[in-house]
């Protein structure tokens, strides 16, 4: 476990580098303004990522690693890929008819259509089946080819405001390598065999996951919805400021991701010790994320300030601030991934994130409205609070159940 949580952080650091570096370029080579019209495209382009997920990171991860033998984990990973087709197929129909015909899509149109490659890419890059079998090493290299792609093709293509398109193809591109390159690796190494297309498969895979995609994208909606309520209420300008100070916070949390993603696995394999591994594994989580939310509170917004560049100290004061979204989210991952979908209480889940996309529905867009730019983040971690507690509440009511 230890080796695949180092060459996870080889990959985090290159997700945490890359955009650390090339944030505060964007920012200032394209303005506010592009960098806005960038991260609505990008938010939109997430939904349709979402929906090829399907919450596979989760259940074909959760059956790899309890599979008993190769034959069951090609069949895993046939029908999954071949769900995640069909996904791809509908979601290239629901874009073709949005972008035509939403006026949200005027100014961003052709950014969106480049950026949809990166839904192709998110499709064939079969992150569920490397973590499922604990072989992270094997494509360690591969995001961190890719991110360095990203960053120099920004250096080399991206110079003013009017490279915005540049800049989407970059990130696009960015998007497909790590595909192309993962099922290289599955064909060479021969961990797994894709045995065909079977429509009927891939639909019953779909309504295996349903519970999951559903809390998957309820998550997503009281979050990759604020930025495009912003684009929707206000001008591409107030979503730079709003996405520069978000896409910071994603950056540093990014650090808690190779723990995530091993633990999920091993706490689901060693079923005897499940208690004392979430309880080992979850406290130093998060009192680590404690250490991190309360440097940021403290020091985020001067530094914040040198690297985004004066003018926009909107997004300082926004960065500061998100250090309590920080914690409650390592709280949440803890509670509900480790615990909630682990122990099977997936619809539960399923059910507490669709209450707090639902409650942040009903609140955000008036109070937004009115109250402007930093009442979305007030927004956003009122309801990352309500539901974190709602996890919290039941796990410790099954507790004693739980085996």
């Amino acid at each position: 476990m230890r080796k695949n949580i180092l060459y996870l952080y080889l990959v985090q650091i290159s997700n945490y580098v890359i955009p650390i570096l090339t944030l505060p370029y964007l920012l200032r080579v394209l303005g506010a303004d592009g960098f806005g019209k960038l991260m609505l495209s990008q938010a939109l382009i997430q939904y349709l990522i979402l929906i090829t997920d399907f919450g596979f990171n989760f259940s074909a991860t959760k059956k790899i690693a309890q599979s008993k033998n190769q034959k069951e984990i090609d069949k895993i990973y046939t029908n999954t890929l071949t769900a995640k087709i069909i996904l791809l197929a509908l979601c290239f129909i629901v874009y073709a008819i949005s972008a035509c015909f939403i006026e949200l899509f005027d100014g961003i149109r052709f950014v969106t259509s480049i950026l949809f490659l990166m839904v192709i890419g998110n499709v064939f890059y079969p992150i569920f089946l490397f973590q499922g079998i604990e072989r992270m090493k094997s494509i360690a290299w591969v995001s961190i080819v890719s991110k360095i792609f990203m960053f120099i093709g920004l250096i080399l293509f991206v110079h003013h405001e009017n490279d915005l398109l540049s800049a989407a193809l970059v990130f696009a591109v960015g998007g497909l390598l790590p595909a192309a390159f993962s099922l290289s690796i599955i064909k060479k190494k021969q961990y797994v065999k894709y045995n065909g297309f079977k429509l009927r498969k891939g639909i019953k895979e779909l309504k295996d996951s349903w519970p999951l995609f559903i809390s998957q994208i309820s998550i997503t909606f009281y979050s990759t919805f604020n930025i495009i309520l912003l684009g929707y209420l206000f001008t591409p300008t107030v979503v730079g400021y709003y996405a520069a100070a978000d896409k910071l916070r994603n950056a540093v949390q990014s650090i808690f991701q190779p723990v995530q993603q091993v633990v999920f696995p091993r706490i689901n394999k060693e079923r005897n010790e499940y208690k004392n591994n979430i309880m080992k594994f979850g406290l130093a989580f998060v009192l680590f994320s404690f250490f991190i939310a309360l440097s940021i509170f403290f020091l985020g917004k001067p530094i914040s300030l040198v690297y985004f560049g004066s003018a926009y100290e909107t997004s300082a004061t926004l960065f500061k601030w998100m250090s309590i979204l920080v914690l409650v989210i390592s709280v949440a991952i803890v509670v509900a991934q480790w615990g909630l979908i682990s122990c099977g209480y997936e619809r539960v889940l399923t059910k507490i994130y669709i209450f707090g996309a639902v409650i942040h529905l009903c609140y955000s867009p008036f109070i937004v409205k009115t109250y402007g730019i930093y009442s979305m983040l007030g927004c956003v971690i009122f309801t990352e609070t309500i539901v974190t507690m709602l996890m919290i509440t039941f796990f410790i009511s099954k507790w004693k159940d739980i085996k």
